[in-house]
């Protein structure tokens, strides 16, 4: 005979649902019974090595998440007949996560939901960043399934393992740096430093961007510029260069440029341009401005002049557009659709635009010339030019002064370094 066929279990139970309404009533009820049903020992033997034979026998009919509703209710019931039944102990630990331990597939839980959701509210990152970190833990527990406390530095040396088949060493990195995150805000750094070692799992960390030290010179930059044509897909390049090898933008912040970046006055025949949303923590991402002038602002000129001729445009369409190839005409021509759905130019396509023109200008490196090279040549050049740092900081978009400096340091040459204009050196 079950707890629920006595007399006081009888009692009890509808206690305990007298708390309810009658929608829980019901589903509680039904639970509750169904367990007991399972269950046929005395109560005081209730142990949670029953929970786990009661949880094996529900995983192959029930989803992860019924799985999870059923057991909650189970010890909502034994933390009430706990107060009722001297000597009984409710066998479902109340401690954070533990109930995790009766699910096969943390992912599928309600819980990992949560703390997914808490654990991103809480990064101060961009929503692209987030995304990236949240597809990088989920690919984790995928693999895994079980919960956070089950996992152990053999676990993670064995999804190292895993990885390394499938991705390069770089990538690797940064899906350990999106699961320490995780682990650190659910667990703590301490718990987190004992089961996710970048030293012991030897991880090897994306190599620094020595763009720095390898720029182009003014000539090469210029017979970049000079394989543009007249075309509109030239006139559209020229712009694109000019701005990045004359300001040194980054690529994605040429993409987002929107005619209401614009501003409308012109002072002595020169105007403003905003940037936005620059790179940097969330909270910290600045909007600075530009002066176009000279062949730069009359480049651009041209590049929407030409825009302005063919369509409408208002303040959120992208400066930069893309095309497509008219069959019938057997040319390029504006991706109109493209336009009014205000999408802009992507990354891709200006790397593309680079790599042709550099190829064409014949221009031959030992490092791949990148958009990146592009706005590390143009900052090297402005710096070698005099620009004071405060300046080149605010153009450049750095957060930190240190991250300028290092165009500061790449100025040096043996022709013109300190040490030659010192007077205490030159007596």
């Amino acid at each position: 005979m079950n707890f629920l066929h006595t007399t006081n279990g009888k009692h009890l139970l509808d206690k305990f649902l007298s708390n309810y309404r009658l929608s829980s009533f019901k589903v509680y009820q039904s639970e509750i019974k169904q367990f007991f049903e399972f269950y046929q020992k005395d109560i005081h033997e209730l142990k949670e090595k029953d929970i786990l034979k009661y949880r094996d026998e529900l995983l192959s009919k029930v989803s992860a998440s019924s799985l999870t509703r059923k057991i909650s209710i189970l010890s909502k019931f034994f933390l009430f007949i706990e107060k009722h039944i001297e000597g009984f102990k409710n066998p479902i630990s109340s401690k954070y996560g533990s109930q995790t331990k009766y699910h096969t597939n943390y992912k599928e839980t309600d819980r990992y939901n949560r703390d997914i959701n808490k654990w991103l509210n809480n990064l101060q990152l961009t929503q692209k960043t987030k995304e990236t970190y949240k597809i990088n833990v989920n690919l984790f527990f995928d693999w895994f399934k079980r919960p956070v406390k089950e996992i152990t530095l053999n676990v993670m040396m064995e999804y190292r393992e895993y990885l390394n088949s499938k991705y390069a060493c770089s990538t690797i990195w940064l899906k350990f740096v999106s699961i320490n995150s995780f682990l650190k805000f659910h667990i703590g750094i301490e718990k987190t430093s004992k089961i996710l070692s970048f030293k012991e799992l030897r991880l090897i960390p994306p190599r620094k961007d020595k763009g720095y030290y390898q720029v182009l010179n003014i000539d090469e930059m210029q017979s970049i510029i000079n394989q543009t044509d007249k075309s509109m897909f030239g006139i559209r390049n020229k712009a694109i260069l000019r701005l990045m090898c004359t300001y040194g933008l980054r690529v994605n912040e040429v993409c987002k440029l929107k005619y209401g970046d614009f501003e409308h006055e012109r002072i002595n025949g020169q105007q403003k341009l905003w940037i936005r949303d620059r790179k940097g923590k969330a909270t910290q991402r600045a909007n600075t401005a530009i002066i176009l002038s000279g062949k730069v602002l009359k480049a651009i000129d041209e590049w929407l002049g030409f825009v302005n001729r063919k369509i409408d445009v208002d303040d959120e369409t992208p400066i930069f557009n893309q095309f497509k190839w008219n069959m019938h005409e057997d040319c390029l021509e504006l991706n109109i659709n493209k336009i009014i759905k205000k999408r802009p130019l992507t990354v891709k396509a200006i790397q593309n635009i680079i790599e042709k023109y550099t190829e064409a200008a014949k221009i031959k490196r030992k490092f791949k010339i990148t958009p990146h090279a592009l706005r590390h040549s143009a900052l090297t050049i402005l710096a070698k030019s005099g620009v004071d740092l405060i300046d080149l900081k605010y153009l450049a978009g750095h957060q930190s002064i240190n991250t300028t400096m290092i165009y500061i340091h790449s100025v040096q040459s043996y022709d013109d370094h300190v040490g030659l204009h010192h007077p205490l050196n030159n007596n």
